[in-house]
């Protein structure tokens, strides 16, 4: 796929009752420390693929609408404007004539004959406008807030900071621009914009942007010098080399388009937000000290979300950059005392649980990052029995959940926060017993499964209980908010992968297990809004869906197909799953069925359309679900090509009928990833039928429990 291909206009048709993607139109180089948008309004939804006016480009870090506007840390407007449009910032331009790309985008101004594109780069980017009109200028505004140092010829000078920090200092990032004439004039707009008018020139306009958070001499050093040309090519070269790693052949060029929109954006996130000195090693500011340190640093990544399908995305195809990643969240420990849950760009603690102890026992059984595991483990015990006084980072309520083995009904998300750390205790024993640490894992292991201690027999489900013990009395099925993250009982009782089996066993067994199945794929998709009385965008998502109390659009949901594996059942789950990727997934402005979140979203479905899921990071194993394409090859990081074929793949042919591995019959509903490195050919023959032979069904996928009699 062609990366002038892809438009960054996917999924972002959005708004503050319903999502479809909360994407923005993101133009700049994979895991970039800058990306640019063309802004189009205000607030956290400051982008509609709709509009015709717009305020300029803007440089954002914004990694999700629902930080709101302080999210959009050190934001830097840029508008150039011709003698039509001077002083004016909100001007129309021509959607159909500008161009939205990954590694460039290109505005079309008719009325002021002008015409910008602009190249990204690592650190900045360059841009280049040509207009019919000889006087050009420039309006450089600050979202965030920011000011002009210096004006000086071609030399223009200043910072952009964040508002406000919940911990640590405020980050401020340091701009250079050179422009290819001279200014002229400088005025202040009523608003605190910056007005520039250069020397009249038949020319184009050049300018060129660097930007360092350490100071305003690595701004300079991270400006682009070469040509306009040389730069597209690289940010060319560098989007190609992500898209090129999986290959997808179909005779449905629509979902070949889908899946390389999806694997843009699951290349994003997290941003880069370290640089290079000049002996070319990485440094970065240590925003809580507010010094310069050396080694990696990342920020805009939130482990909730990722942890799912991003990062054991990158075990496989990306591990380079997933190696560097890894030793920024060791820096990140270093520096706050906690392992990141949501990096912005320092950790503000968002969501529940405590999901990066899930992507560090990924890394771990992969042999990621190996070497530092001894460090991970010493930072996992620090976020898994030290409270942070400020109760954002590690685990919060950890004194409770230590004391009782569960989070109490009176705190909110008491019981996806249980779940969660009942998970992240098996994920600490899995690293503790790849460290050689019996001590640790003896002591965490067990925790696995204090998720028990909130199944209610009588409710058939996860259930807050209070601290004495009891269940909440006024339990609904369908009550969201207040017990449970983003979700009801429904989506949220099944938040144990690392033990599907025990879940069985406290129902009673398989069949009354795919009773309830059947009941989460079929019900129809109600919801009460709980006690805050709040319809959300993700209940509004689920109802519109309409796959029963299944909701695809979120993180809770990503893993409900697959249950069906547990039970002997894989061919359940092959249909739902077909159905999810071609009904609720495009390369429109409506693309995705919820909020996308860094990757996530286009992670899952990029898994899912290769037949594969990795339903329990931690564990190393993939299950089998069905492949979308009629081939897929695969480019492993260890030079390792896997061909995935799926023959009879037609809209009607649904079911998976045969699976083999090189040529050999594969009956189990899983493969281990280390089986996955050294696989040639996975090929599936797809039925219209369901083959419940398909599968050896006395080999079930990883639990921590054993079946009970």
């Amino acid at each position: 796929m062609d990366v002038e291909k892809i438009d960054t206009r996917q999924g972002t048709k959005n708004s503050f009752a319903l999502s479809h993607g909360n994407c923005l139109p993101l133009t700049g180089l994979p895991f970039g420390a800058n990306y640019f948008a063309v802004e189009t309004g205000s607030g956290a939804w400051w982008f509609d693929p709709d509009a015709e006016h717009y305020h300029g480009f803007r440089l954002t870090h914004q990694a999700t609408v629902w930080g709101g506007p302080e999210g959009d840390y050190c934001s830097l407007g840029l508008l150039p404007f011709s003698t039509p449009n001077r002083g004016i910032i909100d001007v129309p331009f021509e959607p159909a004539e500008s161009a939205f790309h990954p590694d460039r985008l290109t505005i079309r101004q008719a009325n002021a004959d002008l015409t910008t594109t602009l190249v990204p780069t690592m650190y900045g980017a360059a841009l280049e406008t040509t207009s019919g009109f000889a006087d050009l200028g420039l309006i450089i505004s600050f979202p965030s807030t920011g000011a002009l140092t210096r004006v000086d010829g071609q030399v223009i000078e200043g910072y952009t900071l964040q508002r406000h920090a919940l911990a640590g200092h405020t980050a401020k990032q340091y701009f250079h621009l050179e422009a290819s004439r001279s200014v002229e004039q400088r005025t202040t707009l009523p608003n605190g914009q910056e007005m520039l008018d250069f020397a009249p020139a038949s020319e184009a306009l050049t300018l060129r942007l660097g930007t360092s958070y350490i100071s305003p001499e690595f701004a300079v050093r991270n400006m682009p010098t070469a040509s306009l040309t040389a730069l597209a090519q690289a940010a060319r070269k560098a989007w190609q080399e992500k898209l090129v790693k999986v290959e997808v052949t179909s005779r449905n060029q629509d979902q070949v388009k889908t899946f390389y929109h999806m694997m843009y954006r699951a290349f994003l996130f997290p941003e880069r937000m370290y640089e290079l000195d000049e002996n070319g090693q990485p440094v970065h500011r240590d925003l809580y000290a507010n010094q310069v340190r050396p080694g990696f640093l990342y920020t805009g990544t939130g482990t909730w979300d990722m942890a799912r399908t991003t990062y054991p995305l990158y075990s496989l195809i990306e591990t380079d950059e997933y190696e560097q990643i890894l030793s920024g969240f060791l820096n990140s420990y270093r520096e706050s005392g906690y392992l990141p849950k949501w990096l912005n760009p320092q950790d503000n603690g968002g969501m529940s649980g405590n999901l990066i102890e899930a992507v560090i026992a990924d890394a771990a059984v992969k042999a990621v990052a190996k070497d530092k595991m001894p460090a991970f483990l010493d930072a996992l015990l620090a976020g898994a029995e030290q409270q942070d006084p400020q109760g954002m980072r590690g685990r919060r309520y950890a004194d409770d959940y230590r004391k009782l083995g569960y989070i109490p009904g009176n705190i909110r998300e008491s019981v996806n926060n249980t779940l969660d750390y009942s998970y992240g205790d098996f994920c600490i024993s899995v690293v503790a017993k790849i460290v050689g640490n019996s001590e640790v894992y003896d002591q965490y292991r067990p925790g696995g499964l204090n998720y028990r201690q909130l199944f209610s027999k009588k409710a058939g489900f996860m259930v807050a209980k209070e601290p004495d013990g009891q269940f909440r009395q006024d339990f609904k099925d369908t009550s969201w908010t207040r017990d449970y993250t983003e979700g009801s009982a429904w989506q949220s009782t099944f938040a144990v992968p690392h033990d599907i089996q025990g879940l069985i066993n406290l129902y009673g067994g398989n069949q009354p297990f795919l009773a309830v199945l059947s009941r989460l794929a079929n019900s129809q998709p109600t919801y009460d809004a709980g006690p805050r009385d709040h319809i959300t965008h993700e209940m509004t998502e689920m109802s519109k869906n309409q796959f029963g109390q299944i909701n695809i659009g979120d993180q809770p949901s990503f893993h409900l197909p697959y249950l069906f594996h547990f039970v002997g059942k894989p061919y359940y789950a092959q249909p739902l799953l077909k159905q999810l990727m071609t009904r609720l997934f495009s390369a429109g402005v409506k693309g995705y069925p919820g909020d996308e979140d860094n990757g996530s979203m286009s992670a899952w479905y990029i898994f899912n359309a290769l037949g594969l899921y990795p339903f329990c990071p931690g564990t190393g194993e993939y299950l089998i679900g069905i492949p979308l394409f009629d081939e897929a090859k695969v480019h492993l990081s260890n030079g390792q090509t896997v061909r995935i074929t799926a023959s009879s793949n037609h809209p009607q042919q649904q079911f998976v009928d045969s699976l083999t591995r090189d040529g050999k019959p594969f009956k189990t509903s899983f493969i281990t990833h280390d089986q996955l490195l050294q696989t040639n050919q996975l090929q599936f023959a797809l039925g219209t039928v369901p083959n419940p032979f398909c599968f050896d069904d006395t080999k079930r996928p990883f639990s921590l429990s054993q079946p009970e009699e």
